[in-house]
């Protein structure tokens, strides 16, 4: 049975950290500027019954959509470089069968991203974790001279990734547990 949660403070939007592989992507972490968690889609299979609607039954399918990051823009534009850079080596490794990556001197092809949610008080109480991700679109960049004010350049960048973990923090010891996976394990 289900009980009523003891913590009555609502989850702030801002109360977030995004961590891609720090070593090789370290521009990506430091300037994102919003997460969307992607939603998950389990079409219902449809048993007929006549005369009546179909009753739905849980599918066995699951669609995952693609996490979405909308990154702010550098002067240097490091961030988009190193988003650009990753896409490229991807379409490179892909056409070369993986010899790109043997070589040794690049960094890989996938990382795990990790999104750590954080309380009212900024300490960390859940995180997901996307397995294997790739980089599957690099956003348009917009330059306007009209612009009113300091606005500042962002882009979007999107990714897919093997499966996701979503793992519970213990306020009082540390320790992270996983609460559930969408493979369907759960903790």
């Amino acid at each position: 049975m289900a009980t009523l949660t003891q913590n009555f403070n609502y989850l702030q939007p801002t109360s977030f950290k995004l961590v891609i592989d720090r070593k090789n992507f370290p521009n990506l972490e430091f300037f994102c500027q919003n997460v969307t968690h992607p939603g998950l889609l389990m079409p219902a299979a449809e048993m007929p019954v006549r005369r009546l609607q179909s009753i739905p039954f849980p599918g066995e399918s699951l669609t995952i959509n693609e996490l979405s990051c909308n990154i702010l823009l550098d002067e240097n534009m490091q961030a988009y470089q190193e988003m650009y850079s990753w896409i490229k080596r991807n379409q490179i490794t892909n056409m070369e069968g993986n010899q790109f990556l043997q070589r040794g001197s690049q960094p890989p092809t996938n990382a795990d991203i990790t999104l750590s949610i954080l309380s009212s008080h900024n300490n960390l109480t859940n995180q997901f974790r996307y397995i294997d991700a790739i980089p599957t679109s690099l956003g348009d960049i917009v330059f306007e001279s009209t612009a009113a004010g300091t606005e500042y350049i962002s882009f979007n960048a999107t990714f897919r990734f093997s499966y996701f973990e979503m793992m519970t923090v213990n306020g009082t010891t540390g320790a992270i547990t996983v609460t559930f996976d969408v493979s369907g394990s759960v903790g």
